[in-house]
């Protein structure tokens, strides 16, 4: 026989459990503005009777002791959470290269210049225009050749205004990823701590089961609001590069951030511009490998790289060891591919055409130099035969070398390049090229080898040259225009002497022989602006002042024809003419803006889809509420009168049964 009061006990359960969904429910209502709240559920499941609960067992199969909550879940689509962390990465990459160039943008071709007349189309248009009258007009000769030289330097204080303009652009990007970084830096910090919080809530919720060697946790339940607070720092983490993550089973995030291990446990990496203020260009990137808590951590203050400043101190662990994620991987992708970090790396180091060759920073070579240093030391050691397995290992793991032997005689090579043989030792050498890059070589009987180096010391030298149409890409554009201009005008006054040599009355502009910085130094030459007359007589010969055009006429036709616009290593410059070059600047502007924008605006779109998708899945619905909170009533209703019934049933049973005849 059942038990008289199992359907007292099975109705007092299913009361609590209607009063723990109505508490949820409530939870889900006060939480309906909560930024990054995920709603709430009571899971529920039957209860099957077993023998010898409650006393005695029921005499029919599959019958229940009613339902139980198991416990208190989240609603989150994994896949969604991915995609719109994917999208956001997008966004943040294009908002950044969209909203950078339209501030170049605004240099190139701003309202307020057009209004003075003063913009780089219509300071070309002037000068043409000066050439013109000049040429066309002897009278007051001397008062037209003063107009065309102050139209000259109308047009150098336009060129060197834009420059300093990019200057400025260019500091205010590297302000804005020192905040980021900053950002970044503070968001690993605080998962680390999150991760502990949430280990130590698992553990106080009874929500484990023991294995092995550690303990499994029940994922679905648990601290839920210290999972949101989570969750909100992965889709903030998303906009800034690529991520990825996994739950692991003892409730902790392990997050890897752009390839690398970021947070693990309660441990962090943290994060740093590799210069204090690097040049145009020299943009990078390094994350910590040694992840450790923020009771372990020790500022390491690397020489001539943070200046000591706190958003850009490297904090690492005894080894102070880094990745640089600026480069590539094996597979030829960025290690940083997505994100807000990924657009300042492309306007800041992106020149285009212009990026045709190997950039490393000082840093980089400084590093990469110190670890040949020590792997001859070792080398030496083995030649010698003084080393131990230890060095073999370190050898290994800084040039990437291979070596034959566990002890000596040992032969090493790298990449075919015998390094030592026996006793027989070369010493890797450095010396650089005509970027100032080095160049790593062995000397041998056929003179010097050049190697390349493998391990640590090739991953310092991470390649940062950069093909996006960036900042410095546009820079380099007015570099070619300033380059091909003094060319060009200064080829008019060129002549040959009696020897076949070439030579000049005077030159018309000068800007140095830097091509990087030919805009910053571009000026009208000395000669011509003490003598504006000199276009028009530079061999000072006309005694009379009688008006001769010829040089200016020349003049006129450099601004008429085409020239080539490079650096003089480009394969394929551009070819224009002067005019039609300052406005292919603009149109490749716009071209690259409208092209942003377009992205832009399908990567929202996007986004946008996504965020509703998970919006509908994981935000609390008021009328979705309203009705679980109507039907919880009449649950809880329903088990109150199920009890009353109940209780008047073996109220009977108690006090009524056996007592016929007796009245």
């Amino acid at each position: 026989m059942v038990s008289s009061f199992m359907g007292l006990y099975v109705q007092r359960e299913a009361m609590i459990l209607a009063q723990k969904a109505l508490d949820v429910t409530g939870n889900n209502i006060s939480n309906i503005n909560t930024p990054g709240y995920t709603r709430q559920r009571v899971d529920i499941c039957s209860v099957a009777n077993k023998y010898g609960t409650l006393g005695t067992n029921t005499a029919l199969a599959l019958a229940g002791r009613g339902a139980e909550a198991i416990g208190v879940a989240q609603i989150r689509d994994r896949l969604i959470d991915k995609r719109v962390r994917i999208y956001s990465g997008d966004l943040c990459n294009v908002g950044v290269k969209l909203e950078t160039l339209s501030d170049v943008e605004d240099i190139f071709d701003s309202i307020e210049a057009d209004e003075l007349n003063a913009s780089f189309a219509s300071a070309v248009s002037q000068l043409k225009s000066a050439l013109q009258g000049f040429s066309a007009d002897n009278a007051d000769r001397s008062e037209l050749a003063n107009v065309a030289m102050n139209s000259a330097t109308s047009l150098v204080k336009c060129v060197v205004n834009y420059n300093a303009k990019l200057n400025d652009v260019s500091e205010q990007t590297f302000g804005d990823t020192k905040e980021t970084v900053k950002r970044i830096n503070l968001i690993f910090e605080e998962m680390g701590n999150l991760n502990k919080q949430i280990k130590d809530s698992y553990v106080s919720m009874g929500y484990m089961t023991p294995t092995l060697m550690n303990y499994e946790v029940m994922n679905n339940y648990g601290p839920l609001e210290l999972k949101d607070t989570m969750n909100s720092l992965l889709d903030e983490l998303s906009q800034y590069g690529n991520i990825e993550f996994k739950e692991e089973i003892d409730g902790t995030f392990t997050v890897d951030f752009a390839g690398q291990r970021v947070v693990e446990e309660k441990y962090y990496a943290q994060m740093a511009i590799t210069q204090e203020k690097p040049e145009p260009t020299q943009l990078e990137f390094e994350i910590t490998k040694t992840l450790l808590d923020k009771d372990d951590w020790r500022d390491l203050h690397i020489e001539n790289k943070t200046g000591g400043l706190p958003e850009l101190l490297i904090r690492s662990g005894a080894a102070g060891e880094t990745f640089n994620i600026t480069g590539m991987d094996g597979t030829g992708a960025y290690w940083l591919n997505k994100g807000s970090l990924r657009g300042y790396l492309d306007v800041y180091n992106g020149r285009g055409i212009y990026a045709h060759e190997t950039v490393y920073s000082d840093d980089a070579i400084k590093d990469a130099k110190e670890m040949v240093d020590s792997a001859n030391a070792i080398l030496a050691k083995m030649a010698d035969g003084t080393a131990d397995e230890s060095d073999v290992l370190q050898l290994r793991n800084l040039i990437g070398a291979d070596v034959t032997g566990t002890a000596a005689p040992y032969t090493v090579t790298l990449g075919g390049v015998e390094l030592l043989n026996g006793a027989t030792v070369s010493e890797i050498k450095t010396k650089d090229d005509e970027n100032g890059n080095p160049v790593f070589y062995v000397d041998g009987a056929d003179g010097e080898t050049e190697i390349t180096l493998l391990g640590d010391a090739g991953a310092k030298l991470v390649d940062i040259s950069n093909q996006d149409k960036g900042i410095e890409y546009y820079r380099d554009m007015l570099n070619a225009f300033v380059r091909t201009v003094t060319e060009q005008f200064n080829a008019v006054f060129e002549y040959t002497d009696e020897n076949g040599d070439t030579q000049s009355y005077g030159k018309i502009f000068e800007c140095g022989d830097d091509f990087r910085t030919m805009a910053q130094n571009f000026r009208v030459a000395e000669n011509w602006e003490k003598n504006p007359d000199f276009i028009a007589n530079p061999t000072g010969d006309n005694k009379f002042e009688e008006l001769d055009n010829t040089y200016i006429n020349k003049m006129l036709g450099v601004i008429a024809v085409e020239h080539k616009y490079g650096d003089g290593v480009v394969e394929d410059p551009l070819s224009y003419n002067i005019e039609k070059y300052v406005s292919h600047i603009c149109d490749d502007l716009g071209s690259e803006i409208s092209k942003d924008k377009s992205l832009y605006e399908a990567t929202d779109v996007m986004l946008t889809g996504e965020e509703k998708a998970r919006s509908e899945v994981m935000d609390v619905s008021m009328d979705e509420e309203g009705i679980n909170m109507m039907n919880y009533q009449k649950w809880y209703n329903a088990i109150a009168r199920m009890i009353t019934t109940m209780d008047e049933a073996l109220e009977k049973l108690i006090n009524g049964t056996g007592l016929v005849g007796l009245r």
